[in-house]
């Protein structure tokens, strides 16, 4: 066979490539593809369940005007999530946008209040974000599927999420080893902080003095010690101000983290082999200890009838 004789497959293969591309292209751009996530949460310091956050993703190549961002409930309830009104929200093609919203004081319609709890906890009643749009109502239908090391630990036991614990930037960065913060101003009013360490009595921390076991053995004594440093010139600074980094730590991460431990590495065969036989173990474990609490709560609710 000749080259000729390949040219009708030819011009039809790049016909139907070209045809590929322009549908491709039109399903691109035309109508709306949005999906989205949301998150019920409940507070000890709020009566009503809430919506805590919001995340919606435009997956077309054209920008989609938002007016209201609704969670329909059932078929009939929408609690009003966001008000785009005044200035309407321009989700932009393949952008992304996630809100964040605070416990609610109670729900209302009209002049009445109205109570969403029982809907708002039952996995029955179907729920969805529903969108005011440019182009009329939108209803989310694809859920935003995240990912989280948590999901895996409930297979797996042996997942660990690790959390980095960082300071607040206005304390600044010194370490977990230090023991005190010596918060200095100087006359011009310049603030410095100077971090004091546990074994600081076996280095010199400051240039005309060092400091003493004493003077490290609390943040009283600390501050007295630099304060007399300052009278008697040995530091210039006309104020001393002693943090205890323990405290503060324990303040910033709710914790003061006494314990620690040694990361271990874990092959790919420990981890799925011997991780599965332990989560299997820990999961019957945990169902026998609950049995025993059940009956031991039947009984006593037995006595006290």
């Amino acid at each position: 066979m000749s080259l000729k004789d390949f040219i009708p497959y030819i011009a039809l293969a790049v016909s139907l490539t070209a045809l590929y591309f322009v549908i491709r292209n039109y399903w691109r751009k035309s109508g709306t593809h949005i999906k989205g996530q949301f998150c019920i949460t409940s507070s000890a310091y709020a009566e009503d369940k809430y919506v805590s956050s919001v995340t919606l993703e435009n997956f077309k190549d054209r920008s989609v005007i938002i007016f209201k961002v609704f969670l329909r409930i059932g078929a009939n309830y929408y609690i009003e999530l966001d008000d785009f009104e005044h200035e309407p929200k321009i989700l932009k093609p393949y952008e992304s946008y996630t809100n964040h919203y605070g416990p609610v004081d109670f729900y209302c319609v009209s002049m009445n209040r109205i109570k969403l709890n029982k809907l708002l906890g039952s996995k029955k009643v179907k729920k969805s974000l529903v969108l005011s749009t440019s182009h009329g109502k939108y209803v989310v239908k694809e859920w935003i599927n995240r990912w989280d090391p948590v999901y895996d630990f409930f297979k797996n036991h042996m997942t660990v999420s690790v959390i980095p614990m960082r300071p607040t930037e206005g304390t600044g960065y010194y370490g977990s080893d230090v023991k005190y913060l010596a918060k200095l101003r100087t006359e011009d009013g310049y603030n410095k902080t100077i971090p004091v360490y546990p074994t600081d009595d076996n280095y010199p921390r400051f240039e005309r003095f060092r400091l003493t076991q004493e003077s490290l053995s609390s943040r009283e004594n600390l501050e007295n010690f630099l304060t007399e440093q300052a009278i008697n010139g040995n530091l210039k600074c006309i104020d001393v101000e002693v943090i205890d980094a323990d405290q503060l730590r324990k303040k910033t991460y709710g914790h003061d983290f006494e314990e620690s431990f040694e990361a271990e590495h874990y092959s790919w065969i420990s981890y799925i082999v011997i991780g599965k036989f332990l989560t299997a173990w820990s999961n019957i474990r945990l169902y026998f200890i609950n049995q025993k609490h059940k009956k031991a709560s039947k009984a006593l609710h037995r006595t006290r009838l």
